[in-house]
Protein backbone atom coordinates (compact mmCIF):
# COMPACT_ATOMS: atom_id res chain seq x y z
CA UNK A 1 0.00 0.00 0.00
CA UNK A 2 0.91 2.95 -1.05
CA UNK A 3 2.08 5.40 1.95
CA UNK A 4 0.00 8.59 2.71
CA UNK A 5 1.79 11.85 0.26
CA UNK A 6 2.45 15.21 2.21
CA UNK A 7 0.33 18.22 0.84
CA UNK A 8 1.45 21.83 2.39
CA UNK A 9 -0.61 24.71 2.44
CA UNK A 10 1.07 27.92 2.01
CA UNK A 11 -0.90 31.45 2.64
CA UNK A 12 -3.45 33.09 5.07
CA UNK A 13 -4.73 30.64 7.17
CA UNK A 14 -8.88 31.08 6.63
CA UNK A 15 -10.94 28.99 8.48
CA UNK A 16 -12.92 28.77 5.07
CA UNK A 17 -10.43 27.36 2.86
CA UNK A 18 -9.50 25.22 5.18
CA UNK A 19 -12.93 23.53 5.77
CA UNK A 20 -12.81 23.30 2.07
CA UNK A 21 -9.41 21.68 1.53
CA UNK A 22 -10.26 19.28 4.49
CA UNK A 23 -13.76 18.36 2.84
CA UNK A 24 -11.88 18.17 -0.79
CA UNK A 25 -8.90 16.70 0.17
CA UNK A 26 -8.03 13.15 -1.60
CA UNK A 27 -7.83 9.62 -0.12
CA UNK A 28 -5.01 9.25 1.30
CA UNK A 29 -3.67 12.40 1.66
CA UNK A 30 -2.21 14.23 4.33
CA UNK A 31 -2.87 18.01 4.70
CA UNK A 32 -0.65 20.49 6.95
CA UNK A 33 -1.81 24.47 6.56
CA UNK A 34 0.90 26.90 7.64
CA UNK A 35 0.84 30.46 7.54
CA UNK A 36 3.10 32.53 4.78
CA UNK A 37 6.38 33.23 6.79
CA UNK A 38 5.72 31.27 9.82
CA UNK A 39 7.98 28.49 11.17
CA UNK A 40 5.96 25.99 10.21
CA UNK A 41 6.68 26.24 7.12
CA UNK A 42 10.24 25.41 7.48
CA UNK A 43 9.21 22.64 9.86
CA UNK A 44 7.10 20.69 7.28
CA UNK A 45 8.15 21.77 3.52
CA UNK A 46 11.18 19.42 4.00
CA UNK A 47 8.69 16.37 4.33
CA UNK A 48 6.49 18.24 1.61
CA UNK A 49 5.17 16.34 -1.74
CA UNK A 50 2.55 18.96 -2.82
CA UNK A 51 2.98 22.74 -2.07
CA UNK A 52 -0.73 24.13 -2.31
CA UNK A 53 0.65 28.40 -2.71
CA UNK A 54 -1.63 31.43 -1.81
CA UNK A 55 1.54 33.01 -1.18
CA UNK A 56 5.39 33.52 -2.55
CA UNK A 57 7.76 30.76 -3.06
CA UNK A 58 11.27 31.79 -3.14
CA UNK A 59 14.07 30.19 -3.84
CA UNK A 60 14.86 29.15 0.10
CA UNK A 61 11.94 27.30 0.17
CA UNK A 62 12.55 25.64 -3.04
CA UNK A 63 15.70 24.52 -1.99
CA UNK A 64 14.20 23.25 1.35
CA UNK A 65 11.34 21.66 -0.32
CA UNK A 66 13.32 18.64 -1.36
CA UNK A 67 10.11 16.09 -2.07
CA UNK A 68 8.25 18.53 -3.62
CA UNK A 69 6.69 17.24 -6.64
CA UNK A 70 4.52 20.34 -7.93
CA UNK A 71 4.51 23.70 -6.44
CA UNK A 72 0.33 24.04 -7.57
CA UNK A 73 -0.37 27.95 -7.24
CA UNK A 74 -4.11 28.80 -5.68
CA UNK A 75 -5.08 30.76 -8.52
CA UNK A 76 -4.12 31.89 -12.01
CA UNK A 77 -1.13 34.52 -11.45
CA UNK A 78 2.15 32.76 -10.81
CA UNK A 79 4.14 36.06 -10.72
CA UNK A 80 4.94 35.38 -6.87
CA UNK A 81 6.43 31.94 -7.66
CA UNK A 82 10.58 31.74 -8.30
CA UNK A 83 9.58 29.81 -11.82
CA UNK A 84 13.19 29.86 -12.44
CA UNK A 85 14.28 28.17 -9.31
CA UNK A 86 11.72 25.34 -9.34
CA UNK A 87 12.19 24.65 -13.31
CA UNK A 88 16.34 23.68 -11.89
CA UNK A 89 15.34 21.81 -8.84
CA UNK A 90 13.01 19.44 -11.00
CA UNK A 91 9.81 20.85 -10.05
CA UNK A 92 6.29 21.39 -12.06
CA UNK A 93 4.54 24.78 -11.17
CA UNK A 94 1.22 24.82 -12.07
CA UNK A 95 -1.59 27.58 -12.02
CA UNK A 96 -5.71 26.78 -11.55
CA UNK A 97 -6.16 29.38 -14.61
CA UNK A 98 -9.77 28.93 -15.63
CA UNK A 99 -11.52 28.00 -12.00
CA UNK A 100 -12.14 32.02 -11.47
CA UNK A 101 -12.61 33.15 -14.60
CA UNK A 102 -15.99 33.83 -14.25
CA UNK A 103 -15.94 35.48 -11.21
CA UNK A 104 -13.11 37.95 -12.46
CA UNK A 105 -15.43 38.55 -15.56
CA UNK A 106 -18.45 39.08 -13.83
CA UNK A 107 -16.34 41.81 -11.60
CA UNK A 108 -14.67 43.81 -14.19
CA UNK A 109 -18.16 43.78 -15.74
CA UNK A 110 -19.30 45.11 -12.24
CA UNK A 111 -16.82 47.57 -12.08
CA UNK A 112 -17.61 48.71 -15.95
CA UNK A 113 -21.02 49.29 -14.87
CA UNK A 114 -20.33 50.81 -11.32
CA UNK A 115 -18.26 53.61 -13.40
CA UNK A 116 -20.60 54.07 -16.27
CA UNK A 117 -23.68 55.00 -14.10
CA UNK A 118 -21.76 56.23 -11.04
CA UNK A 119 -23.39 54.29 -8.37
CA UNK A 120 -20.70 55.07 -5.27
CA UNK A 121 -21.83 58.80 -6.08
CA UNK A 122 -25.31 58.38 -6.17
CA UNK A 123 -24.87 55.62 -2.79
CA UNK A 124 -22.90 58.33 -0.74
CA UNK A 125 -25.07 61.43 -1.93
CA UNK A 126 -28.27 59.13 -0.62
CA UNK A 127 -26.71 57.88 2.67
CA UNK A 128 -25.50 61.51 3.22
CA UNK A 129 -28.90 62.73 3.07
CA UNK A 130 -28.41 64.61 -0.54
CA UNK A 131 -31.08 63.02 -3.42
CA UNK A 132 -28.86 64.26 -6.99
CA UNK A 133 -31.48 62.85 -9.34
CA UNK A 134 -31.51 65.62 -11.73
CA UNK A 135 -27.59 66.45 -11.18
CA UNK A 136 -27.22 63.05 -12.50
CA UNK A 137 -29.77 63.49 -15.27
CA UNK A 138 -27.34 66.04 -16.53
CA UNK A 139 -24.36 64.08 -17.75
CA UNK A 140 -21.85 61.66 -16.67
CA UNK A 141 -23.61 58.36 -16.89
CA UNK A 142 -23.71 56.30 -19.77
CA UNK A 143 -24.89 52.90 -21.33
CA UNK A 144 -23.03 50.38 -21.86
CA UNK A 145 -24.81 49.38 -25.20
CA UNK A 146 -23.15 50.52 -28.14
CA UNK A 147 -20.06 50.95 -26.67
CA UNK A 148 -16.42 49.05 -28.26
CA UNK A 149 -14.75 46.69 -25.69
CA UNK A 150 -11.15 46.55 -25.76
CA UNK A 151 -10.08 42.94 -24.07
CA UNK A 152 -6.26 42.82 -23.26
CA UNK A 153 -5.33 39.36 -23.03
CA UNK A 154 -8.30 36.70 -24.11
CA UNK A 155 -7.18 33.83 -22.45
CA UNK A 156 -10.31 32.11 -19.98
CA UNK A 157 -11.08 35.38 -18.15
CA UNK A 158 -10.93 37.77 -21.17
CA UNK A 159 -13.51 35.01 -23.31
CA UNK A 160 -15.24 34.51 -20.24
CA UNK A 161 -15.92 38.25 -20.00
CA UNK A 162 -16.39 38.72 -24.16
CA UNK A 163 -19.48 35.92 -23.25
CA UNK A 164 -21.00 37.80 -20.29
CA UNK A 165 -21.39 41.37 -22.60
CA UNK A 166 -22.57 39.22 -25.73
CA UNK A 167 -26.24 40.85 -24.20
CA UNK A 168 -25.26 44.67 -23.94
CA UNK A 169 -24.60 45.23 -27.80
CA UNK A 170 -21.37 45.88 -27.30
CA UNK A 171 -18.60 45.78 -30.08
CA UNK A 172 -15.45 43.25 -28.11
CA UNK A 173 -12.14 43.36 -29.57
CA UNK A 174 -9.01 41.82 -28.22
CA UNK A 175 -5.43 41.66 -28.69
CA UNK A 176 -3.49 39.22 -27.82
CA UNK A 177 0.05 37.07 -28.84
CA UNK A 178 -1.55 35.03 -31.00
CA UNK A 179 -4.64 35.22 -32.48
CA UNK A 180 -7.55 32.77 -32.16
CA UNK A 181 -9.24 30.92 -35.36
CA UNK A 182 -11.65 32.30 -37.23
CA UNK A 183 -14.89 30.00 -36.18
CA UNK A 184 -13.43 30.91 -31.66
CA UNK A 185 -13.29 34.43 -32.68
CA UNK A 186 -17.23 34.20 -34.43
CA UNK A 187 -18.51 31.94 -31.59
CA UNK A 188 -17.13 34.62 -28.81
CA UNK A 189 -18.84 37.97 -31.14
CA UNK A 190 -14.38 39.04 -30.79
CA UNK A 191 -12.24 40.74 -33.41
CA UNK A 192 -8.42 40.73 -33.33
CA UNK A 193 -6.54 44.08 -33.25
CA UNK A 194 -3.11 45.14 -32.49
CA UNK A 195 -2.90 46.68 -29.16
CA UNK A 196 -2.27 50.35 -30.76
CA UNK A 197 -5.64 50.05 -32.50
CA UNK A 198 -7.50 48.74 -29.80
CA UNK A 199 -6.47 51.32 -27.48
CA UNK A 200 -7.07 54.24 -30.18
CA UNK A 201 -10.63 52.51 -30.76
CA UNK A 202 -12.01 51.21 -27.47
CA UNK A 203 -14.47 52.89 -25.09
CA UNK A 204 -13.60 50.61 -22.41
CA UNK A 205 -9.98 48.60 -21.98
CA UNK A 206 -9.99 45.89 -19.71
CA UNK A 207 -6.76 43.70 -18.52
CA UNK A 208 -6.88 39.84 -18.55
CA UNK A 209 -3.07 39.31 -18.54
CA UNK A 210 -0.59 37.15 -15.92
CA UNK A 211 2.34 39.55 -15.03
CA UNK A 212 5.63 38.45 -16.73
CA UNK A 213 8.58 40.65 -18.37
CA UNK A 214 6.38 40.93 -21.05
CA UNK A 215 3.45 42.05 -19.16
CA UNK A 216 5.19 44.79 -16.36
CA UNK A 217 4.15 48.49 -17.22
CA UNK A 218 2.40 46.94 -20.58
CA UNK A 219 0.27 50.16 -20.18
CA UNK A 220 2.43 53.28 -19.48
CA UNK A 221 2.13 56.56 -20.78
CA UNK A 222 2.45 55.97 -24.21
CA UNK A 223 -0.64 53.71 -24.17
CA UNK A 224 -2.33 55.69 -22.26
CA UNK A 225 -2.17 58.48 -24.30
CA UNK A 226 -3.58 56.42 -27.30
CA UNK A 227 -6.92 56.33 -25.03
CA UNK A 228 -9.51 58.07 -25.56
CA UNK A 229 -10.37 61.16 -23.17
CA UNK A 230 -13.58 59.45 -22.97
CA UNK A 231 -12.72 55.91 -22.03
CA UNK A 232 -12.38 53.95 -18.87
CA UNK A 233 -9.46 51.50 -17.85
CA UNK A 234 -10.13 48.29 -15.69
CA UNK A 235 -7.90 46.30 -13.98
CA UNK A 236 -8.29 43.02 -12.42
CA UNK A 237 -5.20 41.20 -13.59
CA UNK A 238 -2.01 42.98 -11.26
CA UNK A 239 -1.09 46.33 -10.27
CA UNK A 240 2.31 45.99 -12.00
CA UNK A 241 1.08 45.49 -15.83
CA UNK A 242 -0.11 49.46 -14.97
CA UNK A 243 2.16 52.41 -14.49
CA UNK A 244 0.42 53.23 -11.31
CA UNK A 245 2.08 56.82 -11.52
CA UNK A 246 1.07 57.51 -15.15
CA UNK A 247 -2.56 56.52 -14.15
CA UNK A 248 -2.97 58.59 -11.73
CA UNK A 249 -1.38 61.59 -14.06
CA UNK A 250 -4.06 60.82 -16.52
CA UNK A 251 -6.73 60.47 -14.46
CA UNK A 252 -6.59 63.73 -12.18
CA UNK A 253 -5.86 65.73 -15.66
CA UNK A 254 -8.89 63.88 -17.23
CA UNK A 255 -6.83 62.52 -20.10
CA UNK A 256 -8.84 59.59 -19.60
CA UNK A 257 -12.26 59.56 -18.11
CA UNK A 258 -11.93 57.00 -15.16
CA UNK A 259 -10.76 53.81 -13.35
CA UNK A 260 -11.97 50.54 -12.05
CA UNK A 261 -9.07 48.42 -10.58
CA UNK A 262 -9.16 45.58 -8.51
CA UNK A 263 -5.24 45.46 -7.82
CA UNK A 264 -2.39 47.96 -7.31
CA UNK A 265 1.40 48.44 -7.29
CA UNK A 266 1.51 47.79 -3.50
CA UNK A 267 -1.25 45.37 -1.73
CA UNK A 268 -2.68 46.79 0.29
CA UNK A 269 -3.05 49.72 -0.89
CA UNK A 270 -0.98 52.66 0.13
CA UNK A 271 -2.76 54.92 2.83
CA UNK A 272 -1.26 57.76 1.46
CA UNK A 273 -1.96 56.62 -2.42
CA UNK A 274 -3.27 59.66 -4.92
CA UNK A 275 -6.06 56.97 -5.66
CA UNK A 276 -7.72 57.37 -2.93
CA UNK A 277 -8.49 60.81 -3.29
CA UNK A 278 -9.61 60.50 -6.70
CA UNK A 279 -13.46 60.43 -7.77
CA UNK A 280 -13.27 59.01 -11.34
CA UNK A 281 -12.08 55.51 -9.85
CA UNK A 282 -13.70 52.44 -8.39
CA UNK A 283 -11.05 50.72 -6.13
CA UNK A 284 -11.86 46.97 -4.71
CA UNK A 285 -9.72 44.69 -2.20
CA UNK A 286 -8.15 42.25 -5.11
CA UNK A 287 -11.18 40.50 -4.48
CA UNK A 288 -12.33 39.73 -7.88
CA UNK A 289 -11.88 35.85 -7.54
CA UNK A 290 -13.29 35.93 -4.21
CA UNK A 291 -17.02 33.99 -5.56
CA UNK A 292 -17.61 31.24 -3.06
CA UNK A 293 -18.17 29.02 -6.44
CA UNK A 294 -14.95 30.06 -7.69
CA UNK A 295 -12.81 29.20 -4.46
CA UNK A 296 -14.30 26.23 -4.54
CA UNK A 297 -13.55 25.49 -7.96
CA UNK A 298 -9.78 26.73 -7.92
CA UNK A 299 -9.25 24.35 -4.54
CA UNK A 300 -10.91 21.84 -6.66
CA UNK A 301 -8.51 22.23 -9.74
CA UNK A 302 -5.73 22.19 -7.34
CA UNK A 303 -6.30 18.86 -5.82
CA UNK A 304 -7.08 17.63 -9.67
CA UNK A 305 -3.48 18.57 -10.30
CA UNK A 306 -2.21 16.69 -7.34
CA UNK A 307 -3.28 13.36 -8.25
CA UNK A 308 -2.43 14.00 -11.73
CA UNK A 309 0.81 14.38 -10.67
CA UNK A 310 0.64 11.67 -8.41
CA UNK A 311 -0.51 9.33 -11.12
CA UNK A 312 2.38 10.36 -13.42
CA UNK A 313 0.34 12.50 -15.65
CA UNK A 314 0.85 15.85 -16.83
CA UNK A 315 -0.78 18.84 -14.60
CA UNK A 316 -3.54 21.09 -16.03
CA UNK A 317 -2.10 24.70 -16.33
CA UNK A 318 1.59 24.07 -16.01
CA UNK A 319 3.70 27.31 -16.42
CA UNK A 320 6.28 26.84 -18.95
CA UNK A 321 9.68 28.61 -18.16
CA UNK A 322 9.41 30.42 -21.45
CA UNK A 323 6.50 32.27 -19.57
CA UNK A 324 8.08 33.94 -17.02
CA UNK A 325 10.68 35.35 -18.98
Amino acid sequence: MRSSMNILYIGPILPEYVAIMKALLPQGYQLEVAESGSPVVWERVGEAHFLLALAPITEEIIRAAEKVRLIQVIGAGYDKIDVKAAHRAGILVATTGGANAVSVAEHALALILTLYRRIPYAHHSVKAGKWPQFALYQGGVFELSGKTLGLIGFGHTGQALARLVQGFDVRVLYYRRHRLPPDQERALGASYATLEDLLRQADIVSLHVPLTDQTRRLIGRKELGLMKKSAILINTSRGRVVDEEALIEWLSSGRIAGAGLDVFHQEPIDPHSPLLKLDNVVLTPHMAGASEEAVRRTFEAAFANVVRVAAGQQPANVVRLRERQ
